[in-house]
């Protein structure tokens, strides 16, 4: 996992990179609950820092949006990248998930911080929601 994390943050970060998606398959898919992962970008999209933000339940996380915040103040980002797993096996955003990357996003913007993406994590699979036209 260490290599890939290097592989990572040797180049700018891109939702649709491979080795992220395998970074965050090793971090999240097998969690037993919904964990939400950030990772923080500078303002080319280098890589700053990655760490996980919150840990819920079986069927949803609660992330505190002022803990996401001081995250990103602390690590100077100027973009940040979320992912978040599904335990049930499931990489669909589900309504809750868009109510709360819309809300994030807009929390994120009002500080001029741009919110590149959301990526549900499940099944083996990764989901952009930016893909998905959701953000």
């Amino acid at each position: 996992m260490a290599g890939l994390r290097e592989q990572i943050a040797r180049s700018p970060v891109h939702a649709g990179d491979s080795r992220l998606h395998d970074y965050l398959l090793i971090q999240l898919n097998d969690a037993p609950t919904e964990r939400l992962h950030a990772i923080f970008v500078d303002s080319v999209s280098d890589y700053i820092a990655d760490e996980q933000i919150a840990d819920g339940t079986i069927t949803h996380v609660s992330a505190s949006l002022r803990a996401l915040l001081a995250h990103a103040f602390e690590a100077g980002a100027h973009g940040v990248l979320l992912a978040h797993n599904h335990p049930s096996g499931s990489s669909e955003p589900s309504a809750a998930d868009e109510a709360f990357t819309a809300k994030i996003g807009g929390l994120l913007a009002a500080v001029d911080i741009r919110l590149h993406d959301h990526l549900i994590v499940g099944g083996g699979r990764v989901v952009s929601m930016r893909a998905r036209g959701l953000l």
